[in-house]
């Protein structure tokens, strides 16, 4: 009879495993559904952070395309500036101007001339 006394601790025993077993197999359930939900807010937040990266880097472009725009603008109307009071101090002086760019190329033909 202890023979057989054994034999329903050991049942006993393994009914208490298989109840630990299924109690951690549902905890892993638990666990990986925790996991998976977590997976689906990492993927929508990464999205999102790449859908306002974008965003930005769009703006800052733009911004950048519009402020070089404005920065041609300016030179643009410093050069013509330049230009119009070049103009007006040749007209003014004709012999003078004429004078000054022949003694201007002289120099410079001879700085080039003894670089050789």
């Amino acid at each position: 009879m202890a023979a057989f006394g054994n034999t329903s601790g050991e049942s006993t025993k393994a009914k208490d495993k298989d109840i630990s077993l299924r109690e951690d197999l549902a905890e892993i359930r638990k666990d990986a559904s925790a996991v998976r939900e977590d997976l689906g807010t990492l993927k929508s937040d990464a999205t999102q952070m790449a859908s306002h990266a974008t965003h930005e880097a769009i703006e800052a472009v733009r911004h950048g395309a519009q402020s070089a725009g404005e920065m041609a603008k300016s030179v643009g109307e410093s050069a013509k500036q330049c230009h119009t009071a070049l103009t007006e101090k040749v007209s003014q002086r004709p012999t003078a101007s004429v004078l000054l760019a022949l003694g201007t190329g002289v120099i410079i033909g001879r700085i080039l001339a003894a670089r050789r």
